[in-house]
């Protein structure tokens, strides 16, 4: 038997070896492409953050001197007007992201999973819309709060008779006109929590049923906790979208009346500007990068506080 396993150990190593090299094969174009693609623009946007790179020396940006390296920034946060304001307007956008948008979508997947006569087609109606390009949707919109013939005007001056300013123009209703383009545009997200609703096993749903967990309970206690890894995801792609706006800003209001968001910032800087300031722009792109990472463990930590609150309580007692 010894000399047996002696003689069947190369061969395991061999194997062993030869499925490593198959793995790391298989791997190397992936892993080519995402450090193509991804991780050398990442480095890239960290390092020139902190160079001089404008019209002047456009095919060749030079780190400032050592007590100048922090040139970007210091004009980013205390000289350049919009960045404090887009950044507070993308955060906005972020947490509607999570604590409304995510929601209403669960709403509207937990009454499609719903077996009624109809909601096949209601579900095929309601997707059409996230087949428009968000750009096209921008300009519909733009239609819709327009003063000389849209419809929002004619509704409000009900209330207010005649009302005849553009919405789009006016500080604080503008955020909040370009934030309804986008936060009910729910389709996407809705199929992806109506997939794992589905998903969820009938033999789960019978047993509780027995239990006398019926309706709107059995929603709550048994779907959604089953489904939680799903909202966490949507949750955060919800969050990441509303952050990185972009299209719905350039289409209707320009960064006008109060509505730049980052995204928005780093164009002006970059191709807007005449002096077309990418090192200033990069600065804003890293600190959107952090923003984002922030994000993501933020919402990692609001679908971990139930468990930490349950052992604390636990703990207590």
């Amino acid at each position: 038997m010894k000399k047996q396993n002696k003689k069947a150990t190369p061969r395991r190593g061999k194997l062993g070896m030869d499925r490593k090299i198959f793995i790391v094969l298989f791997l190397a174009p992936t892993l080519i492409a995402f450090c193509t693609f991804y991780l050398y623009p990442l480095v890239t946007v960290f390092f020139t953050s902190f160079c001089k790179w404008d019209y002047t020396n456009i095919t060749k940006p030079e780190f400032w001197d050592w007590d100048q390296l922090f040139n970007n920034y210091k004009y980013i946060f205390e000289t350049y007007p919009y960045f404090w304001e887009a950044l507070r307007n993308s955060t906005v956008w972020a947490l509607l992201g999570v604590f409304f948008q995510i929601p209403v979508a669960t709403l509207i997947a937990l009454a499609f999973s719903r077996k009624v006569r109809g909601v096949k087609v209601i579900r095929n109606i309601y997707i059409i819309p996230c087949m428009i390009s968000s750009a096209a949707l921008g300009m519909i919109f733009l239609q819709l709060y327009s003063p000389l013939y849209g419809v929002v005007n004619p509704v409000i001056s009900l209330f207010k008779p005649g009302y005849s300013e553009n919405i789009l123009l006016q500080k604080g209703t503008a955020f909040w006109a370009m934030t309804a383009a986008y936060i009910f545009f729910t389709g996407t997200t809705t199929l992806m929590i109506l997939g794992n609703i589905m998903a969820v096993s009938e033999e789960v749903r019978e047993a509780a049923t027995l239990d006398g967990a019926s309706g709107l309970k059995q929603d709550f206690y048994i779907t959604l906790p089953m489904i939680k890894n799903t909202l966490k995801t949507v949750s955060i792609l919800a969050a990441t979208s509303g952050f990185l706006l972009y299209n719905e800003v350039f289409f209707l209001t320009r960064g006008a009346a109060g509505t730049y968001s980052i995204s928005y910032v780093i164009r002006e800087l970059a191709i807007t500007s005449p002096r077309t300031q990418f090192g200033r722009a990069n600065s804003v792109a890293f600190i959107q990068i952090i923003a984002g990472m922030l994000i993501i463990l933020f919402v990692n930590l609001v679908y971990e506080l139930p468990s930490l609150w349950k052992r604390m309580v636990g703990g207590s007692k």
